[in-house]
């Protein structure tokens, strides 16, 4: 548990637009900035971001909060897990220990004490032969010390496991051991071993690789099990993502030798795809990047076929997307073990587009002056364009392949489909349906809205009437005095952080955004005070209504009637 005083700590100390716009874009505009909504499929920009009350809202969608409530939902992680992120993003030592009754918590344990175990192997007498591997293949110390780099040896890993208290099926599920006439073997056998981490730096897996004999299968990777996903997993991940925001950029290389290469140059915002294709996972792992996509794929049939595949699936869910090829080698490990890391650098410097990467494979293996290949190429250039919805990226495209060809301008045309064209110059503004209220309940809205927006409201609604007829209403009146309470102030996005587990939170957010272009003032709010406080004698008075209809006893209705007469005064 975080202690409360330390959240609303963090989230002061937190810019919530510098936090958000290390997830998204965001343009000023007035005094809020705009941004695409990350929660829906938003193709304008939809999400306001509040500097001065430090909290986000979508017109679209509705969602809203402040940012940890942005940050958990953002990364799909719990409410504590959030404040942890952005504590680590604004630098603060946050020493909150997450719980480690987590599902599959004996198998992470099986995967670190296999990882420990493989480091000390490499770093023993019996290691000498992998590390002299290793530094013929030119990594360092200090990238295998990075990586936990190591090597499996012989056959003794799952006997101290066993020993360690783990039973035979937790091993073999978690893909360390097989078992065969009934004895327990180690899969990972005179192999060099890499870590496979999960997204927070966890190891979950091992990729492992023969360094001193011949095998058809030079590599061997852990099989999928409860905590490891293929599709779930970019290499290197979780060391990219803290180097993003500095590059504004993500390069991703096919295999996790590339991957230790090129950030062993001091290129470190660089993942691995480990040979798989792109899943939905790792799209959503993209996404929360909010960086270009630099594709870096083996130059060969494959990798250039794979370029395409993964480039335009991207591209379909938002994402920039560029190429860098290599041209004269296979991969980034031998490129730059052959040219060097500077020459590496500057061919980063200069990508491509995916658009006229595809057009320069389009143009591969084909004879342009032949009519065939040429008419091939042209059709399928028309075929890209039509995937786009630039117009000045089609003219330009287009005129070009007239000059360069001798072709008649008006036939390119004719081939193009006509897309309904969206502005994109401001932001769509859809508001959520605000539910019907009556008189009273409006009232209630302003007045708790008043006392969030001034610390003053809410000392003489304490002093001067302190109850809601509407129990909702009185429940969010209380935490509000609650809130102040404990922090001995009182500021919007730390009352969302207070608010976040209250059955009530919707509607705290809704009145925080529908009221927020209204400025109190003392006399609006009296009258919104005795507004209520009408209410509640309304109340009164159809409650003795009541009692009167049901009371027999003559007296007591006589009682009851003076009463009334005395509350129907009172309210006049």
């Amino acid at each position: 548990m975080i202690p409360s005083e330390e959240i609303n700590r963090i989230r002061n100390d937190a810019n919530i637009v510098d936090i958000i716009s290390s997830y998204i874009n965001l343009e000023p505009k007035g005094k809020n900035f705009f941004g695409l909504c990350p929660f829906h499929e938003d193709h304008n920009p939809s999400m306001s971001v509040s500097p001065d009350k430090q909290i986000y809202t979508c017109f679209v969608c509705g969602a809203s909060g402040n940012v940890f409530t942005f940050v958990q939902n953002y990364e799909n992680v719990t409410f504590p897990e959030a404040v942890s992120i952005v504590a680590s993003k604004i630098g603060y030592n946050l020493k909150y220990q997450k719980n480690i009754n987590q599902p599959h918590k004996e198998l992470y344990e099986i995967i670190d004490i296999s990882t420990k175990y493989f480091v000390n192997n490499l770093n023993s007498i019996l290691g000498k032969e992998a590390k002299e591997y290793l530094k013929k293949r030119q990594l360092n110390d200090v990238i295998v010390k990075e990586f936990n780099i190591g090597v499996a040896l012989g056959n003794n890993l799952s006997k101290l496991l066993l020993g360690k208290g783990f039973t035979e099926k937790q091993i073999i599920d978690i893909g360390i051991a097989n078992k065969k006439d009934d004895d327990l073997y180690d899969i990972f056998q005179n192999r060099i071993t890499f870590p496979i981490n999960n997204e927070r730096g966890e190891p979950i897996a091992f990729s492992a690789r023969v360094y001193n004999m011949e095998s058809p299968n030079k590599y061997l990777n852990s099989k999928e099990n409860p905590i490891f996903k293929k599709g779930n997993v970019l290499f290197n991940y979780d060391k990219a993502k803290n180097e993003v925001n500095k590059s504004k950029s993500i390069i991703i290389v096919e295999g996790h030798i590339d991957a230790i290469r090129v950030y062993s140059i001091g290129v470190k915002n660089v993942v691995a795809t480990m040979g798989t294709a792109l899943t939905k996972e790792h799209i959503t792992l993209l996404k929360k990047l909010n960086a270009k996509i630099i594709l870096m794929f083996d130059n060969d049939e494959a990798g250039l076929k794979g370029t395409i595949a993964i480039g335009e699936e991207l591209i379909k869910n938002n994402l920039a997307v560029e190429v860098v090829r290599l041209s004269e080698e296979k991969d980034p490990d031998s490129y730059i073990l052959r040219f060097g890391p500077e020459k590496f650098k500057e061919l980063l410097k200069k990508p491509q587009s995916f658009f006229e990467f595809k057009l320069q494979y389009l143009r591969s293996n084909k004879d342009l002056n032949k009519s065939k290949d040429l008419a091939n190429y042209i059709n399928g250039v028309i075929e890209e364009l039509n995937k786009s919805d630039d117009d000045i990226l089609k003219e330009v495209t287009i005129n070009k392949l007239c000059s360069d060809y001798n072709l008649d301008k008006e036939v390119l045309l004719k081939k193009l489909t006509k897309k309904d064209k969206v502005s994109n110059s401001n932001p769509i503004i859809i508001k959520k349906t605000i539910p019907k209220l009556n008189k009273y309940q409006k009232v209630c809205e302003a007045i708790l809205y008043m006392m969030m927006k001034d610390i003053k409201y809410l000392k003489i609604y304490d002093r001067n009437l302190g109850y809601i007829p509407d129990k909702k209403y009185n429940q969010i009146a209380n935490d509000i005095l609650a809130c102040y309470k404990l922090n001995q102030e009182f500021n919007i996005a730390d009352f969302i952080s207070f608010e976040v587990k209250s059955t009530y939170y919707d509607i705290v957010l809704r009145i925080i955004n529908q009221y927020e272009e209204m400025e109190p003032n003392y006399e609006e709010f009296d009258d919104y005070l005795e507004a209520i406080k009408k209410w509640i004698k309304e109340e009164q008075i159809n409650k003795l209504k009541e009692e009167i209809d049901k009371e027999t006893d003559i007296n007591r209705q006589i009682e009851l009637n003076d009463l009334l007469m005395k509350l129907k005064k009172e309210s006049e």
